[in-house]
């Protein structure tokens, strides 16, 4: 092996950056066990867990015609999706914890620290568990936004134009979706750089930088973001719009206005608050159950009060779904949902308590060894705990911020700009994660810096407690995982092949929801033909229809009897081979076209040279800040390695 090479594996942030991963992966494997063959997926009931087979294809033809373009998306093609559906959360989740570990080492957080407080960011419950649900939006914000406040941190003390530009990259690409949780992240970023300034002090910063720093980062974030910028300002805001629309009508008259709709927005914009008593969930997980999700924890479903506020409609009543208790028509009554955990880490929550106190520790000393130590020895000795006063404000804000319609204080949030368009404040517990976390990492930084200068067995045992954290989060986050079978859509479909081959159009299926209609109407889909509802539907030239149907649908044997559905196909059904040409004697399924219906219409429609020439831009800025970041990376490494190659012929003299 090449000494240099030898040299970069013994070095301690090589091993803890090694070990850590290799942790990591473990967890991955063990809470997703089950789910990693191709023809397995979590259940996910808010994301897709089968795709077309030109998957690749039409997100390659998205792109061209001005959809959006992030790094992560190239999993469409590089793998494929079904490779990549467990991976995607498990890869997130790894980055995201590695987003804390850049910041935490930037403040000179040793080792065990920042791996500690990353580790458990990564996979505290609600963070994590919202797999379960299907939120990958969520899951995209964590591949990218947790760097935003180390990027933060070095760009105000380094000044590195390189710096500047990948803040503007990364929060640019975290904004792909899920636009509110990523506002509420850029507002704590925002507040962490105001932060930054006041700690480095006013005449400490160097202004002219500083401003064309902010300059860079916004001219790499525009072209960038620009598609989901659009996307979220044109399509995200009108569709929540919409969303409060409906909701408010259900239980408001469509008439009223002022006072009383506002007031309608405000319950709309509070469902989902972070019950006061679940905050005990941060350290005893599932107290009050799991997931609502019968697939998820059919025998402990969620019981408390996180869920949805509604009045009980007229001419309803009897008894409450959770606690039992009568209800009558007028009655406010909170419906529990929910299909995630609020497990924090007992070991998480008691190393962000040992960081406060260790700040609070630290700030009783600092005066004396001022007076003993020059400011470059303090600078390089110790952990800068200075940031910790803004991890303990943003955690209580953002803890009051979660309680949301449980607590008068909200009002206020609610009040500003884009507040009344925010659903669902237990969301701002994603906020508070975040501060814990890296409140742990100090917390671990202290109890090495006070304890382990004299006692070898220290960062060992703090090891061991930083991996049982992770461990114990990779057992809560596993109870949240139900495998879902997929074998029958990723099988083959001759039948959509030959709806295909004839011109395409769209499909009516005929058969009993029992012999699995459902199914067969999802593989059609997957395998790129339309479905339909019913066969009088406008556009449909197809019947996919079994035997059943024919024999029981008077409509259609008449029509199959006089001629006018002529027969196109025959085929057998099979869970493992799916739907596949056969002979007419042992067929199952049978394809009828209906006759005199033309193919559609495939002219595509005009292109939007706006549209793909902000995407083209925001491909080229993409392409330009990685390469930036490539090269400097790989100048670093080789510098690195000349100065230990020069070290070491020292040494040899």
């Amino acid at each position: 092996m090449p000494m240099r090479l030898k040299d970069y594996l013994r070095k301690p942030s090589t091993v803890a950056f090694l070990a850590f991963t290799g942790l990591y992966a473990s967890c991955m494997a063990f809470i997703f066990w089950g789910t990693w063959a191709l023809d397995k997926a979590p259940v996910e009931p808010d994301n897709a867990i089968a795709y077309a087979i030109d998957d690749g294809a039409r997100w390659f033809a998205d792109v061209c015609a001005g959809g959006r373009f992030i790094p992560s998306d190239l999993m469409h093609v590089v793998g494929g999706m079904y490779f990549w559906q467990e991976l995607q959360y498990a890869l997130a989740a790894y980055l995201a914890a590695l987003g804390v570990v850049f910041y935490l080492r930037g403040r000179r957080v040793p080792l065990v620290g920042a791996y500690g407080g990353g580790a458990a960011y990564g996979l505290m419950g609600y963070c994590f568990t919202l797999f379960s649900a299907g939120h990958l939006g969520w899951f995209i914000w964590l591949m990218y936004g947790p760097f935003a406040f180390g990027l933060v941190d070095r760009c105000v003390r380094k000044g590195k134009w390189l710096n500047w530009a990948l803040l503007g990259a990364v929060l640019a690409w975290s904004s792909a979706q899920q636009s509110d949780m990523w506002l509420l992240f850029t507002v704590m970023t925002f507040a962490y750089g105001v932060w930054c300034l006041v700690r480095t002090g006013f005449r400490s910063v160097r202004w002219g930088r500083t401003f064309a720093g902010v300059g860079v980062c916004m001219m790499v974030a525009l072209p960038v973001g620009a598609p989901q910028f659009v996307k979220a300002v044109v399509n995200d805001l009108s569709g929540r719009d919409r969303q409060i629309a409906e909701s408010t009508r259900s239980s408001r008259s469509a008439g009223e206005k002022g006072d009383v709709a506002r007031e309608a927005r405000w319950e709309f914009c509070t469902n989902w608050s972070l019950p006061p008593e679940d905050t005990l969930e941060f350290v005893a997980a599932e107290i009050h159950g799991g997931s609502n999700d019968p697939r998820v924890s059919p025998k402990n479903p969620y019981r408390g009060r996180l869920g949805q506020q509604i009045v009980v409609p007229p001419g309803r009543g009897g008894r409450h779904p959770v606690t039992g208790e009568i209800v009558k028509p007028g009655d406010r009554i909170w419906i529990p949902y929910r299909q995630h955990s609020l497990y924090f880490g007992i070991l998480t929550v008691l190393f962000a308590a040992v960081g406060v106190a260790g700040w609070m520790a630290r700030r009783r000393t600092d005066l004396r060894e001022q007076a003993t130590s020059t400011p470059d020895d303090m600078a390089s000795a110790r952990t800068d705990f200075s940031d910790v006063p803004f991890w303990m404000g943003a955690a209580i804000a953002t803890y009051i911020c979660a309680l949301g319609g449980f607590t008068p204080a909200y009002r206020l949030v609610f009040a500003l700009p884009l507040g009344d368009y925010l659903r669902a404040p237990v969301k701002f517990v994603h906020l508070l994660e975040m501060c814990t976390a890296i409140l742990a990492g100090y917390g671990l930084a202290w109890l090495q810096e006070r304890m382990g200068k004299v006692r070898p067995w220290v960062v060992p045992v703090l090891c061991a407690l930083v991996a049982a954290n992770v461990l114990d989060l990779a057992r809560v986050d596993r109870k949240y995982l139900a495998v879902e079978d997929v074998s029958f859509h990723r099988a083959a479909n001759d039948a959509a092949s030959d709806v295909v081959k004839l011109g395409g159009g769209k499909v009516y299926v005929a058969m009993p929801p029992q012999e699995g209609e459902r199914l067969v109407r999802d593989s059609l889909g997957f395998h790129l033909a339309q479905t339909a509802d019913a066969i009088s539907e406008e556009g449909v030239r197809f019947v996919l229809a079994s035997g059943t149907a024919l024999r029981n649908d008077k409509t259609l044997g008449e029509r199959w009897r006089n001629g006018s559905l002529k027969q196109a196909g025959f085929y057998s059904l099979s869970a493992k081979h799916g739907i596949r040409n056969t002979e007419q004697s042992s067929a199952t399924l049978v394809l009828l076209q209906v006759d005199g219906v033309p193919p559609p219409d495939k002219t595509p429609p005009p292109a939007n040279r706006l549209a793909q020439a902000v995407t083209m831009l925001s491909i080229l800025a993409t392409v330009g800040v990685g390469a930036w970041a490539l090269v400097s990376f790989l100048r670093k490494l080789a510098h690195g390695a000349r100065l230990t190659s020069a070290a070491r012929s020292a040494n040899s003299r």
